[in-house]
């Protein structure tokens, strides 16, 4: 049997990666103890969906979380295969609720908690990416944090603001934010959960199954990070400090040795693959944000670090599209011929496919 590859994020904040999502399928690899290596690529596009994890087994590519789990369980690798058909109820209704809710609560102590953005999330996001993607891909997650969070009517605001200088305009800031709606939110979730784990050690025994692995996934998030505000760290501590035991035994059972690293697969999908089937919808969202970082709105008064920034990912956007472009010149994906005093470029429509889904 061919090895495993792994493609995900790699290790921040003090978990095992910065993505709940790729915590949650190396936690599933480590309980079946299935081989793999892990890439630690830290770059979404080089999924053919654009989200990671993802995963090459033999010739077979997977991205996406529940993807991945149905590609082992019909192989059968399933952790669920000794569960009854009401705990595999339970399971269902416990992944919806954690996959919606605690991610929820992740992003907004990430985005929407601006001292936790500039401080801690924005400066680790850059050291895990290489130019010009450290300036970009931030505030391309802040935007879609944005959107998934509208549903509560939680502010996140479009760029950076001045920090507020004291905890009490901090916490003004906050509460205005929706501080009140999601850490309410943390703590209904985090009871269940509770509830559920009782005096167990895993959610359905002694022995885990998937579900653990997607609790820990979501909740190492929660608990490792040691963020400016690290309410959600405090909360499961002092509040449900058996979900915390929880997160510290599946840790040390499963996460105590580091897996072996391996260099991408030479067939691996790529941006230009994206590029090259979807031409019009990259482009189309390289527009949308260079609009978005530029801004319509009225000037704000920043600090020199925040202006540097700003002008740093600028930069950033124009050199890489010009890089861009230069590429798909260069190496023929597109031809410019000049007839007299118009050029005109090859038609894209023989590449027009239906638009891939991108989500970071």
């Amino acid at each position: 049997m061919s090895t495993v590859q792994l493609y995900a994020w790699g290790p921040a904040l003090g978990a095992p990666s910065i993505d709940p999502k790729c915590v949650i399928i190396e936690a599933y690899l480590r309980l079946l103890n299935i081989e793999y290596t892990v890439v630690q690529t830290n770059d979404p596009q080089a999924s053919p969906t654009g989200e990671l994890p993802l995963i090459k087994d033999g010739n077979v590519w997977v991205a996406g979380v529940d993807r991945i789990l149905t590609h082992f369980s019909m192989r059968n690798q399933d952790a669920n295969a000794s569960l009854t058909p009401e705990q595999r109820a339970v399971y269902l209704a416990y992944n919806a609720m954690i996959q919606e809710n605690l991610y929820d609560c992740m992003l907004y102590t990430w985005y929407a908690d601006m001292t936790n953005f500039v401080k801690s999330i924005r400066p680790t996001y850059a050291k895990l990416l290489s130019f010009p993607g450290r300036y970009l891909v931030p505030v391309q997650l802040k935007n879609s944090a944005k959107a998934r969070l509208a549903k509560y009517n939680v502010e996140i605001t479009s760029d950076d603001t001045t920090l507020p200088q004291n905890e009490k305009e901090e916490m003004k800031e906050l509460q205005r934010t929706g501080w009140h709606h999601m850490y309410k939110l943390a703590r209904e979730t985090y009871a269940s959960l509770d509830a559920q784990l009782g005096s167990q050690k895993y959610m359905f025994g002694d022995s885990p199954t998937t579900l653990d692995c997607i609790v820990f996934g979501y909740l190492a998030l929660h608990l490792y990070p040691d963020l400016p505000h690290g309410r959600l760290r405090h909360i499961l501590t002092h509040e449900y400090p058996r979900l915390a035991e929880f997160c510290e035994r599946f840790n040390a059972a499963y996460f105590s040795r580091e897996h072996d690293v391996s260099t991408p697969a030479e067939d691996v999908p790529s941006l230009w693959k994206v590029l090259v089937n979807n031409p019009r919808g990259f482009f189309s969202n390289v527009k949308d944000d260079i609009v978005s970082y530029m801004g319509t709105d009225a000037p704000k008064e920043k600090s020199t670090a925040q202006i540097d920034f700003e002008r740093k990912r600028i930069w950033s956007i124009a050199g890489g599209v010009t890089c861009l472009l230069a590429y798909i010149i260069w190496n023929g994906i597109i031809s410019v011929e000049f007839d007299g005093e118009q050029g005109d470029f090859e038609s894209w429509d023989e590449y027009d496919q239906e638009e891939v889904d991108e989500e970071l």
